[in-house]
C-alpha cells in the first residue's frame, strides 16, 4: 500500500480511533457545530470580527484545497499501478500461440519442432522474435536450430 498511497495519513474529519465507537453521537456533533457556524457567521458578518471568520473560512478551503490535490496525487499513482499492470500483460510470451506456429512448420518432424519450441520457451526472448517473423523466417530459424543442436555423423 506504500507504493499506492505512499505514506500520508487521514486527515480531520476523516480521523478516527478506537474511542470513536458510538457513531451517532458524532454525527450529532458534525451536524450541531455546522449549523451553529452558519448562525456565527451571520451575526459577525457587520461586526470587526468578520475578518476572522473570513481566515476560518480560507483554511478550511485551504485544507479542501491540499485534500483535492492529495486525491488527484492518489488517483494518478493508481491509474501509473494499472498502467504498469497493463504493460507487463502485453509483454507477456503466448505460450500457445508460439506452439501453434512452431507446429505449423513444415519439412521437420514433430519431435524436432518440439524441441524447438521448448528452447523458445526457455528463451523468451528468442520466442518473442520467433513470433514476430514471417513463415519463412520461421522456418530458417528451425533449420539452424536443427543444424545447431543435432548432431550430424560425419560421412
Amino acid at each position: 500500500m506504500i507504493i499506492v498511497v505512499g505514506k500520508d495519513m487521514a486527515t480531520r474529519n476523516y480521523t478516527k480511533s478506537y474511542a470513536d465507537v458510538n457513531l451517532k453521537e458524532n454525527i450529532e456533533d458534525q451536524s450541531i457545530s455546522i449549523e451553529n457556524e452558519g448562525e456565527y457567521e451571520e451575526t459577525s458578518k457587520g461586526k470587526e470580527t468578520s475578518s476572522s471568520s473570513t481566515q476560518k473560512r480560507q483554511h478550511r478551503k485551504r485544507n479542501r484545497i491540499y485534500e483535492d490535490d492529495d486525491v488527484e496525487k492518489l488517483s494518478k499513482q493508481i491509474g501509473d499501478v494499472a498502467f504498469a499492470i497493463q504493460s507487463l500483460s502485453k509483454n507477456q510470451l503466448n505460450v500457445n500461440a508460439l506452439y501453434t506456429e512452431v507446429m505449423k512448420i513444415e519439412g521437420f518432424d514433430e519431435i524436432t519442432l518440439e524441441d524447438a519450441f521448448d528452447h523458445l520457451v526457455q528463451n523468451e526472448m528468442l520466442a518473442k522474435a520467433f513470433m514476430t517473423k514471417n513463415a519463412n523466417l520461421r522456418k530458417i530459424w528451425v533449420q539452424n536450430f536443427v543444424n545447431q543442436h543435432y548432431y550430424k555423423p560425419a560421412c
